[in-house]
């Protein structure tokens, strides 16, 4: 089963998780995430991309571009429209606090020594 992504034009709200100098990334409650490039931000110039985008930061945003062999996705803040904006909304905001990586680091080990164990077809 393919995971979901969004179509070109799409509306969604979502939450910085990651930002470095020219560009974010944004989390969804789909569960996909999306790159937002310091060029789709404003039509006006942006001294600190880092300053202006913070990790927490909820927004707004069109996507613009979907590579569905890679999963990329591609959105912007200036290409929405006044009656665009109003259109996105959100259940319940994710709280950087709500981000955890710790399963993972847990898991970790246990993926590792799977992967190294003799595979009962290579004996």
């Amino acid at each position: 089963m393919k995971p979901y992504l969004p179509k070109v034009g799409d509306i969604a709200i979502g939450t910085v998780v990651s930002v470095y100098t020219s560009y974010a990334i944004l989390l969804f409650d789909e569960g996909w995430t999306g790159l937002l490039h310091i060029s789709e931000v404003s039509t006006q110039f942006i001294r600190s991309f880092t300053a202006y985008i913070t990790i927490g930061s909820i927004y707004n945003v069109k996507v613009i571009a979907v590579d569905e062999e890679t999963g990329s996705v591609r959105v912007s803040l200036k290409q929405m429209t006044p009656s665009e904006r109003k259109k996105a909304f959100r259940h319940k905001p994710i709280e950087p606090a709500d981000i955890d990586f710790s399963p993972l680091a847990e898991a970790l080990p246990e993926w590792i020594k799977e992967e190294n164990s003799p595979k009962e077809d290579q004996a």
